[in-house]
């Protein structure tokens, strides 16, 4: 797709505010959860597609070495405002000549993969993202799910016969993203497919969010005391296999060979 659109979209749509409401809050305090269990001291950090910072900033105040790449040059102003001593660079997810080969002990490839549509263009990230970790590095890789698209979009906007009609959709209601759209969705067995193309071992796979997408207006609602147990919630249960793919988000933690 144009990076145009990407850029328009951020402009748009800030990346800062959405982890900042409550479902955003559920995403970023479950993925601080899982990094938690494999974060070490001293370990060096690099975050791809890092947005406007949220992860950088909290791993940096935990005394964290990051180095940050990110695309958009207005999500950098965003995060340097708040970070100015962050170490960010705009750069393309699928080509980072500036970054050493294996020199992060743990990568988050949290958001580019949104955005490449269909698997070549993905594996030229996650190939890269593995280049640039070390030998058993491990590295977390986030993706939209084909479901939450379908029934939030395509149903509840009653749109699904008309995607049907023309192909946007196929017989097994999988949306098939074109390549000057903004987002691909995924499968499970996609990403599946995608670890072995790359030759990466899964270590867990969670769903960072659940129901949260689902439930934006209730989680507003929600007394304090409530949403905390919330995500305590979602943390407990991110793993189990039955519910990891219908939420809106699944992060895929991967070793390095």
């Amino acid at each position: 797709m144009a990076l145009s659109n990407i850029e328009k979209h951020y402009n748009k749509h800030p990346e800062d505010l959405r982890l900042q409401r409550r479902h955003g809050m559920v995403e970023f305090q479950t993925t601080m959860y899982h990094l938690h269990r494999f974060l070490e001291p001293g370990f060096k950090l690099l975050d791809i597609g890092a947005g406007t910072g949220r992860y950088t900033s909290a791993l940096m105040a935990e005394g964290y070495e990051v180095k940050a790449v990110e695309l958009v040059r207005h999500n950098i102003d965003v995060f340097l405002k708040r970070e100015p001593t962050a170490n960010v660079v705009q750069g393309d997810a699928r080509h980072m000549p500036f970054v050493s080969t294996g020199s992060a002990d743990l990568t988050l490839l949290l958001g580019p993969l949104y955005h490449l549509i269909g698997d070549e263009e993905k594996l030229k990230a996650l190939n890269e993202a593995k280049r640039v970790t070390k030998p058993g590095g491990l590295i977390f890789v986030a993706y939209l799910m084909n479901e939450y698209s379908i029934l939030s979009y395509c149903f509840d906007e009653d749109r699904i016969g008309g995607l049907l009609d023309r192909g946007a959709v196929d017989s097994n209601f999988h949306i098939q993203a074109q390549p000057d759209e903004l987002y691909d969705y995924v499968r499970t067995d996609d990403i599946d497919r995608l670890d072995n193309m790359a030759g990466l071992e899964r270590v867990t796979i969670f769903s960072p969010d659940g129901a949260s997408d689902y439930m934006r207006t209730r989680l507003n609602r929600m007394s304090d005391e409530t949403f905390l147990r919330f995500v305590e919630y979602q943390k407990v249960i991110s793993e189990r296999p039955d519910l990891i793919g219908a939420g809106s988000h699944v992060v895929d933690v991967v070793r390095v060979p």
